[in-house]
């Protein structure tokens, strides 16, 4: 069995049928309000000064390796007015007629941290693409001067470093050549000795032979005997020392070695890191974004939402008369006391 629905509504209740009659009824008027607003929307859309944007992300100077300024307290500066020099005001647009362009700029001037970077990305909006991006290339200009300061005191460390290390090097380097100096007249000297040596035993053979050992000689015999066998362990320490020292001089081999290689390389690494890429002054990771597209104003938002504020308008408008109208009817129909 089919259901009966009481289409009537009680007193206070509205139907769909109402909603549609309130439509149908004032239709001409809504019409009327949303072409306003359309014609409201279109004037503000075309008065809007044109703008384009350009955008980059700045990398901070860095002192062989060192970051001197984070990109947290680099975003904050950029926030603040007093950051920016005169240069800067004028190469983004603003001049004297300005009421505080400072901080017109810190306001415009969108800086942020992309996530998971160690950049700071900005962008700016002006009437020109040119303009946009010779106000970035300012700005990065003033970056440069400011970090200047603050990687000064690295700069003066690092030097002092490189002039130390350089001085401890060229006095082990000293000390290496010295060392081989040495190392040469020692095995000069060794040398020296070996052949008197070698001498002093090869006469000795020969006199041995016609050298009678018997007991009244025994005394000088053992004597010799003593000497020989002298003669015979110095030519063969001279020959292990002469050894050793003609490796060392030939391969240029010292006590010195260890240090001057660990010296040499502790200076090298610290020029490198005063050099590209370790120690570069701020810049722009990549080149800027300037395209020849606006960004402002969106006049195709502007429009939507005209014609949403005229229809919004129009039912507030229609529906605060009605209840106006209401009420009215309502104090007409109250009897006096």
């Amino acid at each position: 069995m089919t259901a009966i629905v009481d289409t009537e509504t009680s007193e206070g209740e509205i139907s769909i049928l109402d909603i549609y009659d309130f439509f149908a009824t004032n239709l001409v008027t809504i019409l009327i309000w949303v072409v306003v607003a359309i014609g409201a929307g279109a004037v503000v859309a075309f008065s809007l000064p044109v703008k384009y944007e350009a955008s980059a992300v700045i990398e901070p100077t860095r002192i062989a390796s060192t970051v001197v300024e984070s990109k947290e307290i680099l975003v904050e500066k950029l926030k603040a007015p007093t950051y920016y020099s005169d240069e800067t005001i004028k190469a983004c647009g603003f001049d004297s007629k300005d009421i505080n362009p400072q901080l017109s700029l810190s306001k415009d001037l969108n800086a942020s941290i992309p996530r998971t970077s160690n950049f700071v990305a900005v962008s700016y909006k002006s009437p020109s693409p040119a303009l946009a991006k010779a106000c970035l290339e300012a700005v990065l200009s003033n970056i440069i001067i400011n970090q200047s300061v603050l990687a000064a005191p690295l700069i003066n460390r690092n030097e002092v470093a490189i002039r130390t290390l350089t001085k401890q090097f060229e006095a082990a380097k000293t000390e290496q050549e010295q060392l081989l100096t040495y190392n040469r007249e020692r095995l000069a000297v060794a040398q020296t000795k070996l052949a008197a040596n070698q001498a002093f035993v090869d006469q000795f053979s020969k006199d041995a032979l016609s050298f009678k050992f018997d007991n009244t000689q025994f005394s000088a015999s053992a004597l010799l005997l003593n000497t020989l066998i002298s003669k015979q362990n110095d030519i063969k320490q001279l020959e292990l020392e002469i050894n050793r020292l003609q490796f060392e001089v030939n391969g240029n081999i010292t006590a010195k070695d260890n240090e001057v290689l660990e010296l040499g390389k502790q200076l090298n690494d610290l020029k490198n890191a005063m050099n590209e890429p370790l120690t570069r002054q701020a810049s722009f990771a990549t080149p800027i974004y300037a395209p020849d597209q606006k960004v402002e104003p969106k006049r195709s938002i502007i429009m939507l939402v005209s014609v949403f504020a005229g229809f919004a308008l129009s039912v507030m408008f229609l529906l605060g008369r009605k209840a106006f109208r209401h009420v009215q009817a309502q104090r007409l129909a109250k009897p006096a006391s």
